[in-house]
């Protein structure tokens, strides 16, 4: 799935999501259908820091044939499911491995205790008048259970895009990260214009949201 979204100047950043991995589909983080036949080990509550699935494979050969021919740039998490999406991804479009750079600006948002838990699991932990926030709104903070913030993360990802903007140039780069960072993205590139927006994005495993920087 190809989301476009325009925005000013030149560079062309592609942001792709990491393919499906066992922890999304238990967790059901936007993820239906049926179960695949490969061995299931995650299990709630578990390290979420894990490989694609068989669909998260497929996902990200996808991806890559959605993205240009010409790539000047790759960048990923060090997330196990980013890293494997990214290598993928290298792979399909011919690119050698070694480029692809690894980013700490790109890692998704750490739920600290909460991680990997399901929602009732993680209601159950919290003290009365607790909550974590909105993920979809990008208004949650992890950190009383030693997690991130919402700012942690639009601070980090907004210096990295500085950076992009200020070193890349023109071109075509790719950014393979997951669905929390591509959500504030489109809160830090599109908020002024039309708040409440990451409540309305879709950003499904495997998908490519494109923007012009």
């Amino acid at each position: 799935m190809l989301i476009l979204i325009w925005y000013t100047s030149a560079m062309k950043l592609f942001l792709v999501r990491h393919g499906e991995t066992d922890a999304n589909r238990i967790l059901g983080h936007g993820v239906s259908g049926p179960m695949h036949d490969e061995p299931v080990t995650f299990k709630p509550g578990d390290d979420t820091n894990i490989p694609l699935n068989i669909y998260g494979r497929t996902q990200a050969r996808e991806a890559a044939e959605e993205l240009p021919s010409v790539i000047n740039r790759i960048y990923s998490s060090k997330l196990l499911r980013v890293k494997e999406t990214a290598g993928i991804i290298a792979e399909t479009k011919k690119i050698d491995p070694s480029r692809i750079e690894l980013r700490d600006e790109l890692l998704e948002y750490h739920q600290g205790s909460l991680e990997g838990l399901s929602t009732e699991q993680k209601k159950a932990r919290l003290a009365e008048g607790q909550s974590w926030g909105s993920g979809s709104l990008c208004e949650y903070d992890y950190s009383p259970w030693g997690g991130d913030s919402a700012e942690i993360i639009r601070a980090r990802l907004e210096s990295f895009l500085k950076e992009l903007k200020a070193v890349e140039g023109n071109g075509n780069i790719i950014c393979v990260t997951s669905g929390g960072t591509i959500r504030m993205t489109y809160k830090i590139l599109f908020s002024d214009r039309s708040p409440g927006i990451t409540k309305h994005v879709v950003i499904k495993n495997g998908s490519v949201h494109e923007f012009i920087l």
